[in-house]
């Protein structure tokens, strides 16, 4: 999500949405009595005599006075009757703006902009990489960032030509510094041409091997900014689904370390619930497919300084979960409602 323009006094926010999560964060922050503006395609009323007929579907400005959300797969629906558009538009009938990644909205709230919405908009605005790549054939590595908002390049290295000599450490070397400085990237590769990729995480594996463990290897026919859109069409969904699956993995994993020695956490409806109220819950887990039925318990704890994971059901550890209820929380400090006994399912 981005800030293309603000003006607090008047209680005006104008958003472009850059991903299917801003969307979500949208969600929580409108209210009924929004004025929401938008591009949007609206059929035209043509009078003829004393008729009027409804023309073709164009494109044009409105201003909503917002009733009903609704999210679907991709896009935010946003329902109200129109307060402004065009001289030929029908002032208090009702329009739906269909909101979706790479729109373009302004929100302005009459009562102004509470302090936990604005907090919202600053978690959505700051993205960390998805995927830092290193490319490389013999000669040279070119380095590249995946954002949610495009590819970066981030520079090269290239490797030192000594007349007479093989050894190519001082070239590995340069490419491991360059590595070893990336911070919250949620997945790392090494692709290129050839075998000097193997040869490159073969030397990373001796001088730092928990890097080397945090690395994957892939092939690229090519190598600069040729290579990396390759390597970004092949491989970067796969490696970051396996990066999330491994991370939501962990966390059903502790989860059920945490029941089964009655230790912080719970599961289930209740009590999950009823830790939250006690502002109990640091963490809060719930399954993709009962996100719509958690919604305030998510409000809840995000208001305590809590925060939430999504858990995707598409893995074995999320199917677990989603059987234990879709929703449990890792605790602060140890309830009552922590200390039950727990069945292996």
């Amino acid at each position: 999500m981005k800030i293309i323009h603000q003006d607090r006094k008047e209680g005006k926010i104008k958003f472009r949405v850059e991903t299917p999560d801003d969307l979500w964060h949208l969600e929580k922050i409108l209210e009924k009595g929004d004025l929401v503006t938008s591009r949007t395609l609206r059929k035209k009323a043509i009078k003829r005599g004393k008729e009027i007929l409804e023309g073709e579907r164009k494109p044009m400005t409105l201003t909503i006075n917002l009733e009903d959300v609704e999210r679907q797969a991709g896009i935010l629906r946003l329902r109200g009757k129109i307060v402004s558009g065009p001289e030929d538009i029908k002032l208090s009938s009702y329009h739906t703006l269909n909101i979706e990644p790479w729109s373009v909205l302004t929100i302005k709230k009459e009562q102004g902009w509470k302090q936990y919405q604005l907090e919202r908009i600053k978690r959505a605005m700051v993205k960390q990489p998805l995927l830092f790549i290193c490319i490389l054939d013999r000669e040279q590595a070119d380095f590249a960032v995946l954002k949610e908002s495009g590819v970066e390049m981030k520079g090269s290295v290239s490797a030192k030509k000594v007349k007479g000599r093989e050894d190519r450490s001082d070239y590995y070397r340069d490419i491991l510094s360059v590595l070893e400085k990336q911070k919250g990237c949620q997945a790392m590769v090494i692709a290129g041409p050839g075998f000097e990729k193997e040869n490159l995480l073969e030397f990373i594996d001796k001088a730092n091997p928990k890097l080397a463990g945090k690395l994957a290897l892939e092939y690229a026919s090519s190598t600069g900014k040729t290579g990396i859109q390759e390597v970004i069409k092949r491989s970067a969904n796969k490696i970051l689904k396996e990066t999330r699956v491994a991370k939501e993995t962990g966390l059903v994993e502790r989860l059920l370390v945490e029941i089964g020695k009655d230790g912080k956490a719970v599961y289930g409806d209740k009590e999950t619930k009823s830790a939250a109220r006690m502002g109990a819950v640091e963490t809060l887990l719930v399954s993709e497919e009962k996100v719509k039925g958690f919604e305030g318990l998510m409000d809840q704890v995000e208001k305590m300084r809590g925060s939430i994971v999504i858990i995707s059901s598409e893995h074995e550890s999320g199917e677990k979960f989603l059987g234990l209820g879709g929703v449990a929380g890792f605790l602060r400090f140890r309830t009552e409602l922590s200390k039950y006994h727990f069945t292996s399912i």
